[in-house]
């Protein structure tokens, strides 16, 4: 909790590294082999209507995201990650607020773990390695780092770009590092936060 920047960035994946290796060692929890025949819920059998499913449950992740970036709390994170000195001079406790929102956070990428293991039917240790968490930065930095649609417009562009590079070449790591580095050169704002750039200007 007492840690930032990089010293924050390398304890989550310390703990990350631990977790795994407990999972992967683990009897219990299946371990190299993973969990296997996972079910889903009887009106997700089919692939139409667990894609259904699964765009609902964003549907309602977002709408509760938006929710709380509108109340007091959302004030203050947005606050806390702007200017955490001037919100702790207002009297924000920046500590705690940080705390929440990573509890959050973390509480929205266990949802999107469940469904990704309802859809694949199974659970590997691998999806806790370290590289699951540098693509899902990868993601927020295509989609646009601090804005509620670039998460959503990022792993769209990257689940796309994955499937359509991996069709014709196995290096599908290439084009998608072209396109984050396009992105950083522009600004670094993200495809969304790019696009807000340009309508506000012609605006």
């Amino acid at each position: 909790v007492r840690t930032n920047g990089i010293y924050f960035i390398m304890a989550t994946l310390a703990f990350g590294q631990m977790i795994w290796t407990l999972t992967f060692r683990s009897s219990v929890l299946g371990g190299d082999n993973g969990i296997g025949q996972i079910t889903r819920f009887a009106f997700t059998q089919t692939g139409q209507s667990f894609a259904l499913y699964a765009l609902g449950v964003m549907g309602l992740a977002v709408a509760l995201v938006a929710a709380l970036l509108r109340s007091p709390l959302g004030r203050a994170l947005e606050a806390a990650h702007h200017n955490p000195r001037r919100a702790a001079a207002i009297g924000r406790p920046v500590g705690r607020v940080r705390a929440i929102n990573f509890a959050a956070s973390s509480a929205i990428a266990g949802v999107a773990g469940v469904l990704a293991g309802q859809h694949l039917q199974f659970v590997s240790p691998a999806i806790m390695t370290w590289t699951a968490s540098g693509e899902a930065l990868v993601v927020l930095i295509l989609g646009g780092i601090g804005t509620l649609a670039g998460p959503v417009i990022g792993a769209a562009v990257f689940v796309g770009m994955k499937h359509w590079a991996a069709g014709w070449t196995d290096h599908w790591h290439l084009p998608l590092g072209m396109l984050l580095i396009a992105v950083v050169l522009a600004g670094g704002r993200g495809i969304f936060g790019q696009i807000e750039t340009w309508l506000n200007r012609d605006a």
